[in-house]
């Protein structure tokens, strides 16, 4: 049987087990982890630097790890929520607290504190990237199956923290999407090959194999004419994506070098992702756009492709 929750448990589990030796990367899963899972206070001229966890694990590898990086004593306490709501654990670091949201890139220069994520850590190529979804799947993370699909579900403090979290999916070759709900801003990777992909760039080997085993052995969908229906439209879009990216092949293929660089970037995701919708083709653009920005692009191409070929 499918258990979210036992196996959210242990994805943490495994990727608390870990052990990164580049410090650019450790160090990347670190301040995520303080990113998403904590607050900067300023309490009688110190600034308190404060992370929580639901699992103890989480709040002693954390202590090790700022310790170990940054050379701060950390102070872990343990507390009890109101209403019988399980256990949180609390990673807190006073005294030299400002000077440890610095030297994390929690605040910038001004000692204002930054909306996403520090500019070290947006930019620092594929390893980094995975640091930096380790630390989010850690502080944040959790294994949902809404619809018979499991999904990454990764709740984050606003929208900037998405945007970067979004930008470093795309440097392992993940897609993921941003979602806001009444009370929340969360990251969801939804596409099985990217949830595959995603948890074995962060060392998720053993949730991997068990999601991919699941989905195996998932039954099949009860033929209804709702699903009938749904794959005749299925069926349709593929089509449609086929011949889509039939023209934008013979495009790129008139106009050479000579296409713009815009149109051309939006034609080679298309024939280099032919089964992707339009949204997915935007996530993987630099920098992002939206369906019909990519649509409208494909289309310039391919008109400016048939004003260029003349009549046949």
């Amino acid at each position: 049987m499918f258990d979210p929750e036992r196996i959210t448990a242990e994805l943490h589990r495994e990727l608390g087990a870990v052990r990164e030796e580049r410090p650019a990367v450790r160090q990347a899963g670190v301040v995520t982890q303080l990113r998403l899972a904590g607050d900067l206070t300023a309490t009688g001229g110190h600034t308190v630097v404060r992370a929580e966890f639901p699992a103890p694990e989480l709040a002693v590898r954390l202590c090790r790890e700022l310790t170990e990086l940054y050379g701060r004593a950390a102070v872990r306490t343990d507390v009890v929520t109101a209403g019988g709501r399980p256990l949180r654990y609390f990673v807190k670091v006073t005294g030299s607290g400002s000077d440890l949201a610095r030297a994390t890139g929690l605040v910038d220069r001004l000692g204002r504190p930054v909306l996403g994520l520090p500019p070290a850590v947006v930019g620092g190529g594929a390893a980094v990237a995975a640091g930096v979804w380790r630390g989010a799947l850690l502080a944040r993370g959790r294994i949902v199956r809404p619809s018979g699909r499991a999904r990454i579900h990764v709740t984050c403090p606003g929208p900037a923290v998405v945007l970067a979290l979004v930008g470093a999916a795309r440097a392992l070759g993940v897609l993921a999407a941003g979602h806001e709900t009444a009370t929340e801003h969360r990251v969801v990777v939804r596409d099985p090959e990217s949830v595959d992909t995603l948890l074995r760039a962060t060392g998720a080997e053993g949730v991997a194999d068990v999601l991919r085993r699941c989905a195996d052995v998932a039954s099949p969908v009860p033929s209804t004419p709702s699903a009938s229906l749904e794959t005749v439209n299925a069926r349709r879009a593929a089509e449609a994506a086929d011949r889509t990216t039939a023209r934008v092949r013979w495009a790129l293929d008139v106009l050479g070098a000579g296409a713009p660089s815009h149109l051309r970037a939006a034609g080679l995701l298309r024939v280099e992702h032919a089964t992707l919708s339009l949204s997915r083709l935007g996530l993987l653009a630099d920098p992002p756009m939206s369906k019909d920005a990519v649509a409208g692009r494909l289309r310039r191409l391919v008109v400016l492709a048939e004003e260029h070929a003349g009549p046949s």
